[in-house]
C-alpha cells in the first residue's frame, strides 16, 4: 500500500495552489524551515499523501488520480482551466506547472465524453 507521494519543486506553494484545486484535494500541512521559507506541503488525495517538498524537481512518470463520476462537475471545471496534454480511452493527461505529468483515469471504465473541452 502506498503511504505517499514526494514531488521535489523549486516553489511549493505555487505547486500546492495548482493542486489545490485538483477534486478531491485536502491540504494537511505545511512545514516550513527555520527561516520562515515554505518546505513543504502535504495534500492529501483519499488516503494517499503527496508531499510537495522544496528541491529538484524529481517526480514519477505520471501521477494520475482516480476519476469518480460523482465529482464529474468538479473535474470538468478543473479541466477547463488546464491544458489537456492527450487522451486515451481511460485518462485524460496533463500538466501541473512545473511540467510533471499527470492524469485522471476512469479505468475500468471508458471515460466517456467528460472532458470534450479541450
Amino acid at each position: 500500500m502506498i503511504h505517499h507521494i514526494a514531488i521535489g519543486t523549486a516553489n511549493p506553494s505555487r505547486l500546492a495552489e495548482f493542486y489545490l484545486k485538483i477534486p478531491g484535494s485536502k491540504k494537511i500541512k505545511e512545514f516550513h524551515y527555520e527561516s520562515g521559507i515554505l518546505r513543504s506541503v502535504w495534500i492529501e488525495f483519499g488516503s494517499i499523501l503527496v508531499m510537495l517538498e522544496e528541491g529538484e524537481n524529481k517526480s514519477p512518470r505520471a501521477l494520475v488520480f482516480s476519476y469518480q463520476e460523482f465529482e464529474k462537475s468538479k473535474w470538468t471545471q478543473f479541466l477547463k482551466q488546464t491544458k489537456v496534454q492527450s487522451r486515451t480511452e481511460y485518462t485524460v493527461y496533463f500538466l501541473d506547472p512545473d511540467g510533471n505529468l499527470l492524469g485522471a483515469s476512469s479505468y475500468p471504465e471508458k471515460l466517456e465524453s467528460l472532458l470534450e473541452m479541450s
